[in-house]
């Protein structure tokens, strides 16, 4: 099974471009492109959160009219810059608008695919609620090979200024994955580079973002305001996966 995870494409309308110094929008648009050019192409893609930048209605519209030309299955994951009630009413066009934790779960070929909602509404960090924690330890106690898709990761990923706003409580999440022998992978999002680390039997990874990557360590401007991004091109993750054996690669895009 191929996997594309994009990430962070933190999108707002043309007319707010650009993003730190970056037009989001354009640079998804390419990212689209590129995975619908992919061969061998993609079984499903994983979005892992930070859709839009701003939670309005415009950006989630502009997102969804980009991501309209993707040839493939997207299944998305919330992030910290999500906003439930407007992304039900976009994206999955629900009427009901509310603020209850966007999670679920799907078999493709053999393997479930593990969606987690880690938005902790006003704050950068994330969090799951119990409700939650006990749904994964369900769906990971099926034996089929597991991916769990996540915006914030739940360990340290070494970057002083990120790892005080990766997963919080993360205790419960992390005893119940590293118990899991049929989960393979945890993709997750929020720090917007690569990085790995084996847990238990899986493996953490996160993506670089298709919007804009981030400083390891910000530059302090005269004024006292940081410089977060760089001007590194927008990029994506590749994971196939033959269980219990999978690669991965990053594809880095012109722009």
């Amino acid at each position: 099974m191929r996997i594309v995870q994009l990430s962070d494409p933190h999108i707002v309308p043309a007319a707010k471009q650009p993003v730190h110094g970056q037009n989001t929008l354009e640079r998804l648009r390419a990212a689209v492109n590129a995975v619908n050019r992919l061969s061998p192409s993609p079984d499903l893609v994983v979005m892992t959160g930070d859709q839009i930048n701003d939670g309005t209605e415009a950006s989630y519209r502009a997102f969804k009219d980009v991501l309209s030309h993707l040839r493939f299955p997207c299944h998305m994951a919330l992030g910290n810059h999500d906003y439930r009630p407007v992304f039900r009413q976009v994206m999955l066009e629900d009427s009901r608008a509310d603020s209850a934790p966007y999670y679920y779960s799907l078999e493709r070929l053999d393997h479930r695919i593990i969606v987690l909602d880690t938005l902790d509404e006003g704050e950068v960090s994330g969090r799951l609620d119990d409700d939650q924690l006990d749904w994964l330890e369900q769906e990971l106690s099926s034996g089929l090979s597991s991916v769990i898709c996540m915006h914030h990761p739940p360990v340290p990923v070494g970057v002083a200024w990120m790892d005080e706003l990766i997963l919080q409580d993360n205790e419960r999440f992390l005893e119940i994955c590293g118990a899991a022998a049929s989960l393979r992978l945890i993709l997750c999002g929020h720090v917007h580079h690569d990085f790995r680390m084996d847990l238990g039997n899986a493996t953490v990874l996160t993506a670089p973002s298709v919007g804009l990557q981030f400083r390891k360590d910000p530059v302090i401007k005269p004024d006292g305001s940081r410089v977060i991004a760089t001007d590194e091109p927008a990029a994506f993750r590749i994971v196939d996966i033959d269980s219990p054996r999978w690669k991965t690669s990053i594809h880095q895009l012109s722009q």
